[in-house]
């Protein structure tokens, strides 16, 4: 008899012990079939050129399973009482392949032409592959490793061909309100090894409603061997309305 009521108060407080435990949190939605933007922008250049500038752009990020598919294009033109002093192209297109949770390979395409530094056009075609080293919210970590083909036509008339070697990063920051972002990128061509070049970005956005948010943006880019009579540095510092949509995935 006293072994069934120690027998049956064990197992009371087993049960209440397993109820008493707060629910597993549910999954994390996977992220959305297709997501695009546009945003507008007001400009401040240092460096190669000073003046005010108008820019526009937009970005698109695409998941058919198990590919990711991303673009990005901005456009900036500067006017100086009515006359046109330069403009400003730069746009990249990439396929992934996801692999594993964590490894996935890519292909991609950077074209820029920038006469603030004196490129009349860059072509890059690179091929890599991507490490997701951080995955958890709030924080988003990953590193791209490629090989590729730089063609770089210049102002001063010079040309820079050559294989290289691309090491890059992209860390992401996402609030409730908010999304802070990260994106350095180190390119050398074999050929001529001080001719690399650094490019980071770094963007804060805060929404303003479920479609539209306020971005600041910084740019940099560093050319180690720039064109002849070019700085090595240049800074664009953006002010954005951006206008997003998003498409979620078809449900099962």
């Amino acid at each position: 008899m006293i072994r069934s009521l120690v027998l049956a108060a064990l197992f009371a407080g087993q049960s209440a012990l397993v109820f008493a435990q707060p629910p597993a949190a549910p999954p994390e939605p996977p992220p959305p079939l297709l997501e695009a933007s546009a945003q507008f922008a007001f400009l401040d250049n240092s460096g190669n050129a000073s003046a005010k500038s108008l820019g526009a752009g937009g970005d698109f990020t695409y998941r058919p399973d198990p590919w990711v598919y991303t673009g990005k294009f901005v456009f900036a033109q500067t006017e100086t009482d009515d006359k046109l002093d330069a403009r400003s192209i730069a746009a990249l297109f990439r396929a992934s392949r996801v692999l594993n949770k964590r490894l996935s390979a890519y292909g991609q395409y950077d074209f820029l032409r920038d006469l603030f530094a004196g490129v009349e056009q860059r072509n890059v075609i690179e091929g890599g592959v991507s490490y997701l080293a951080v995955d958890r919210a709030p924080h988003h970590l990953q590193f791209d490793a490629g090989v590729g083909y730089l063609n770089e036509q210049r102002t001063d008339n010079s040309t820079l061909s050559s294989a290289t070697l691309s090491l890059a990063s992209a860390y992401a920051l996402t609030l409730a309100t908010s999304k802070l972002t990260y994106e350095p990128r180190f390119l050398v061509p074999f050929a001529t090894t001080d001719a690399w070049k650094f490019d980071q970005n770094i963007a804060f956005a805060v929404a303003v409603n479920s479609f539209l948010s306020l971005k600041v943006s910084h740019i940099l880019r560093y050319s180690n061997r720039p064109p002849a009579g070019f700085k090595t540095t240049d800074r664009i510092l953006a002010i954005s309305l951006v206008a997003k949509m998003k498409r979620p995935r078809p449900q099962p």
